[in-house]
């Protein structure tokens, strides 16, 4: 009887302890009840086993003692027993089986290094909780002009969701709280179901600048050079994109509008066209009767070749549309973000300039990244017609305006650089030793205003040609935390002087920046 009766306390322990659901707690309280009582008289049986065992060593007794092995019959207690356990047995597997059909739909909860992420048990949908804090400080020296404030800046406050649904449809929705009126920079719908060809719809960044397309947290210096500034920031659209991999490797699908990652990549699209710098409010339409076709080809011709030429890549982005009486928005140097060319500052006799008729532009733009070295390059002539009136008689004025920067940086501790952010071998920690990655980086940038620009603006108040060059230190704590610290000349000509007949340059501008930066 022994060994039957601990093989089935030892199951019916084991079930319980395995922890069943509240609706067999009321089952297993009286089998706990009824073990209680059988583990106290097997408890008994077997301290009159070791007696008998004792007595038989000792001669004392006449005959064998009983074998107190189970019988080849159970006796009713213990078939009782067996059939309870049976019965709870059945239950716990009708209860896993639920169980695990209910654990199979539970959504995925992820934390790392990646963010927040919420995706389905079968990765068809998928909500993903990103954010950015960046907050500067800008100093001003030999500041003649007195145009520049020393300041702290609150420049990005964002949460943002992103992810997909049904696996191929992608989505965006960015808000900005530190961004004044126009608080969403992005919100768009990407249909990817093949890499060869997306489509993309909403706001977002149109693809024309180098430099524009890259995250907005993961650029060399705090602000983008003047290239940058004669495209638009966003605007709103439908834009057809894809990729094409390597002969003999496959495309992989990145949604939205930037794709730094395939051999072959391709953008067209057609937008309200927000003009240079320009990011309109989410629904404004009336001034965009006409709209603007961008189009871009980016490739990676040594791509799955040598590491050190992997990472060159160079393309072709141009744009053209028909503005009607589009406001200007005016220029500002990269890093101190001054007014330099001011379209409401005007001549004498003249009305404020809008952009009225044909626009396009043509940007050339290439880097290359080979381990801890990168550069970059991008060239762009923009043209524009420009519409006034003098004495109630329209004036238009045709303005090619001209831009170009190039950039070097290196990762000092060895890190890959890249296109995006650089990710630390090791994070930032005094108390280990580490301390996280640092990067150096020096850009020149020039950008020319075209002179017929100044029959109507003052050129006593808007220079003509800017030079700036740009020295910058990264200090990257880890794949999140950022400290940003740059310094920034920038030269002009023409943007001073009395009046429009007596002009004199500009003073120079110089700049110390830093920025503290949280990215996730």
């Amino acid at each position: 009887m022994k060994p039957l009766q601990r093989t089935a306390l030892a199951s019916v322990i084991n079930l319980i302890l395995l922890g069943m659901s509240s609706a067999q707690a009321a089952d297993t309280q009286a089998l706990e009840k009824r073990i209680k009582e059988l583990e106290s008289r097997l408890a008994k049986m077997d301290q009159l086993e070791r007696r008998l065992e004792k007595l038989d060593q000792a001669g004392l007794l006449s005959t064998k003692p009983l074998s107190l092995a189970a019988p080849a019959v159970p006796s009713p207690e213990v078939e009782k027993l067996n059939r309870k356990v049976n019965t709870l047995e059945r239950k716990l597997e009708v209860q896993d089986e639920v169980n695990t059909g209910a654990f199979q739909k539970l959504p995925v909860f992820d934390v790392g290094e990646n963010g927040f992420r919420i995706t389905s048990s079968d990765k068809k949908h998928q909500v993903r909780i990103r954010g950015a804090i960046q907050a500067d400080g800008r100093f001003f020296s030999e500041d003649g002009s007195q145009r520049s404030t020393d300041s702290f800046d609150l420049k990005q406050a964002r949460i943002w969701l992103e992810g997909y649904v049904f696996k191929n449809i992608y989505y965006k929705l960015m808000p900005d709280f530190a961004a004044g009126g126009n608080i969403l920079p992005d919100a768009y719908i990407d249909y990817a179901y093949d890499p060869a060809i997306n489509l993309l719809v909403g706001k977002f960044k149109p693809s024309l600048s180098l430099e524009r397309l890259q995250g907005d947290s993961d650029g060399t210096f705090l602000e983008r050079a003047f290239p940058t500034y004669l495209a638009s920031n966003r605007d709103v659209g439908i834009q057809v994109h894809g990729a094409f991999g390597k002969p003999g490797y496959s495309a992989e699908s990145v949604p939205g509008p930037i794709d730094s990652r395939n051999f072959l990549t391709y953008q067209l699209a057609v937008e309200n066209g927000a003009g240079d710098d320009g990011s309109p409010n989410n629904n404004a339409g009336a001034t965009y009767d006409s709209k603007e076709f961008v189009g871009r080809v980016f490739s990676h011709p040594f791509q799955h070749t040598t590491p050190w030429l992997e990472g060159f890549g160079f393309g072709l982005a141009g744009s053209y549309g028909d503005s009607n009486t589009q406001a200007l928005k005016n220029q500002a140097t990269p890093i101190g973000r001054t007014t330099y060319l001011d379209y409401t500052k005007i001549n004498s006799g003249y009305a404020t300039p809008t952009a009225d008729g044909d626009r396009n532009r043509l940007y050339p733009q290439a880097y290359w990244y080979a381990g801890p070295f990168g550069l970059m390059g991008e060239y762009v002539t923009s043209n524009q017609q420009l519409s006034s009136t003098k004495s109630s008689k329209a004036v238009s004025i045709k303005q090619e305006n001209t831009a170009w920067q190039v950039l070097a940086s290196y990762v000092l501790t060895g890190e890959d650089n890249t296109f995006g952010a650089v990710k630390p071998i090791q994070n930032f920690d005094p108390f280990k030793g580490t301390w996280g990655a640092w990067q150096l980086a020096a850009r020149w940038s020039e950008l020319n205003v075209d002179k017929n620009t100044f029959t109507v603006i003052d050129p006593s108040k808007s220079a003509n040609h800017a030079t700036a060059w740009t020295l910058g230190v990264n200090w990257y704590l880890n794949s999140y935390a950022l400290i940003r610290t740059d310094y920034e000349q920038v030269s002009f000509k023409g943007g001073a002087g009395s009046d429009a007949n007596h002009v004199s340059n500009r003073p120079s501008e110089h700049v110390f920046a830093t920025r503290f930066q949280l990215s996730f």
